[in-house]
């Protein structure tokens, strides 16, 4: 079976098939608020799928767009982490309430993004992304300083 290291797609594609055998109906793939959507006697389900090439650990992240969801749909929402073994998809699933056990938040990080040909170019505003500033740093940096120190 191969696949790219860097894509999840054909895990999705693969979820979906299971997700199938399970019962689940109106089964998407979606790219907001996770990869999946599928509903269940009348419950609409959410899947965070996290595939990786590991073997014996995994070290990932997940955004806090996909834990906003996760914490909105505690009964309903799973991170599924994905991977291949002897040639077969393997999924481990877990509520977010078990997923959390495994889960930190390091040091908040700002994104750039440089256009290296035309420095005068401006990143175009149009993002999901909260737009970089110093008073939202500042923030940011209060908010963390606050977790750290609880």
């Amino acid at each position: 079976m191969e696949t790219n290291s860097k894509s999840d797609v054909k895990a999705k594609e693969a979820y979906v098939k299971v997700l199938a055998e399970e019962g689940f109906k109106d089964i998407e793939i979606i790219s907001t608020p996770t990869d999946i959507s599928a509903s269940k006697n009348g419950t609409k389900y959410f899947f965070e799928l996290k595939f990786t090439n590991q073997t014996d650990k995994y070290f990932g992240a997940a955004t806090l767009t996909e834990w906003e969801c996760a914490i909105n749909n505690l009964e309903n929402f799973f991170f599924v982490i994905c991977r291949i073994e002897e040639n077969k998809w393997l999924f481990d699933k877990f509520s977010p309430k078990e997923f959390i056990g495994y889960s930190t938040i390091p040091p908040f990080k700002i994104f750039f993004d440089v256009d290296l040909k035309n420095f005068d170019k401006k990143k175009s505003k149009e993002t999901k992304s909260v737009k970089a500033n110093f008073d939202n740093l500042n923030e940011l940096v209060k908010v963390y300083d606050k977790l750290r120190n609880k």
